[in-house]
């Protein structure tokens, strides 16, 4: 039977061309813009999405939690909540978009520094964290994650060692590695490898602190203060009692701090604050008939004592700023540390001499350490070296230099050396490592390359707000409930969103 008018015949040719017989209309332009509008809006929804995850450190399940779905439809009906494989597909391209760009970043590097953390995944299992650190042309450090890989509930060196090196064959930095910045594993300290070991001086000041606070007289001040907070805390008439008593007397009224983990600076914090408003704290506590948590006159003066000792650590920790600081600068800080500590001492404060004996022990002699070469090379700090670490220093400097492809005299290399020591120290403030790839180069071609290579060493194997305060066990908790075939690009993405370009 033929086709008859308006079906097949006349609203379509061989080509298949107008289709207008059975009603079919092609997509205006304006229509065609919508869609890929329409895309791109999708696009980039899935990607800020992505970025909240990360940055948050939340398992990609979250985007199917019904009460997470109620309130993006809450604030905008109409958008379309990718699923969860659409995410981990943008998780996955964007994670293999940044790794390329940093292999390319990392082409460019003369020498680099790794940092690694052990920490425990679960029960049963432990993870290593490896980051990594260069100066680069500008003079700037430039710091990023590298890869977070299972041990498997294998913790010994052995093991901790093959997967540093894994990791370095990976990147392709096995030959620019020098210096590895660990985070406790103390089965490192003895193990010979072509790279230098070096702790991380925060996790040291922790251990330090938790080895102070195992004294049972100490550790029991310290409980019984944790339960004070916690009954304000938690008692809403309490708090409230305390309020209107504070207001009475005119004191401050600041919120407090509770606080049970290993770090000091957010045990100093709790204390301090408790120290600060215990006037007003014993009245509630006495008309509540909380005796029991009353501190008795050699509580108060343990407090005390505490508090007295940590001020100098916080006071040297305030010197560094966010992310990662060169370990140059902590002889200097070191040295200023024990001085305040023997202060505390003639004061008959025990607490400030147990801590002090614990810090020689722990770092050693600061008039003849093991950081002089390098806080030598440190402008800001050069001339602060007593004499005995200046002489090492020189001694030790003379010796890489001699070793190198540019080998000179002694006593050309000891001309250098003086020159530079009669050079005006820069200010504290300043970038020594600007410093070095400009100024210094000109003046000081022979110990640029060196003092870059030796001030690119870091001092913590984590950025430094993380490396002191409580943020530091909020980012291990959420790290935690990450799913582990995600983990990985979760947290090299978290780490280097911004910072890889």
């Amino acid at each position: 039977m033929a086709p008859t008018r308006g079906s097949f015949g006349r609203g379509r040719d061989r080509q298949g061309r107008g289709h207008r017989g059975n009603g079919f209309q092609p997509p205006r332009r304006d229509q065609i813009r919508q869609r890929a509008g329409n895309q791109e809006t999708q696009t980039a929804t899935e990607r800020r999405l992505l970025k909240m995850v990360v940055s948050t450190l939340q398992p990609l399940v979250i985007t199917q939690d019904a009460n997470f779905q109620s309130f993006v439809k809450a604030l905008d009906p109409c958008l379309q909540i990718p699923t969860t494989s659409v995410i981990r597909s943008q998780l996955l391209s964007f994670y293999q978009e940044k790794t390329n760009r940093l292999r390319l970043i990392l082409a460019s590097a003369d020498h680099v520094v790794l940092t690694c953390e052990l920490w425990a995944s679960g029960a049963e299992d432990s993870c290593l964290t490896v980051g990594c650190h260069f100066v680069n042309k500008y003079g700037n450090l430039e710091s990023y994650m590298l890869q977070t890989t299972s041990l498997f509930g294998d913790d010994s060196a052995a093991n901790i060692q093959n997967q540093l090196s894994a990791v370095m064959a990976a990147w392709g930095i096995e030959e620019k590695v020098h210096t590895v910045i660990r985070a406790g594993m103390p089965q490192l300290k003895t193990v010979k490898t072509k790279w230098t070991h070096m702790p991380c001086f925060a996790d040291t000041l922790n251990v330090l602190f938790k080895d102070l606070m195992s004294d049972e007289e100490l550790s029991n001040v310290l409980t019984k203060c944790q339960r004070i907070v916690r009954f304000f805390t938690y008692d809403a008439e309490a708090e409230k009692m305390l309020r209107e008593i504070q207001k009475k007397l005119k004191v401050t009224q600041d919120e407090l701090i509770v606080y049970s983990g290993d770090r000091w600076l957010p045990w100093l914090q709790m204390l301090q604050r408790l120290n600060e408003q215990y006037k007003a704290m014993v009245m509630v506590l006495d008309g509540r008939g909380k005796t029991d948590l009353i501190l008795n006159e050699s509580d108060k003066e343990k407090i005390r004592n505490i508090i007295s000792a940590l001020k100098p650590l916080k006071e040297a920790a305030s010197t560094m700023e966010k992310g990662f600081e060169t370990i140059s600068a902590m002889l200097p800080l070191l040295k200023k540390l024990m001085n305040n500590l023997r202060e505390e001492e003639k004061k008959k404060n025990l607490v400030a001499q147990t801590l002090l004996s614990k810090c020689e022990k722990k770092f050693g002699d600061v008039n003849n350490h093991v950081l002089a070469p390098i806080t030598f090379l440190d402008p800001r700090f050069k001339n602060q070296l007593g004499e005995q670490n200046k002489k090492q220093a020189m001694t030790k400097i003379m010796k890489d230099l001699a070793a190198g492809p540019a080998s000179s005299s002694a006593p050309y290399l000891r001309a250098v050396l003086d020159r530079y020591m009669d050079h005006e120290s820069t200010s504290e403030t300043s970038n020594p490592l600007s410093w070095w790839r400009h100024t210094g180069k000109q003046h000081y071609s022979e110990l640029s390359q060196l003092a870059l290579k030796k001030l690119g060493v870091v001092s913590t194997a984590v950025p430094l707000e993380r490396a002191f305060s409580d943020e530091g066990d909020r980012f291990c908790k959420l790290r935690s409930s990450i799913e582990p075939e995600n983990l990985n690009m979760i947290l090299f993405l978290n780490s280097n969103w911004s910072t890889i370009s």
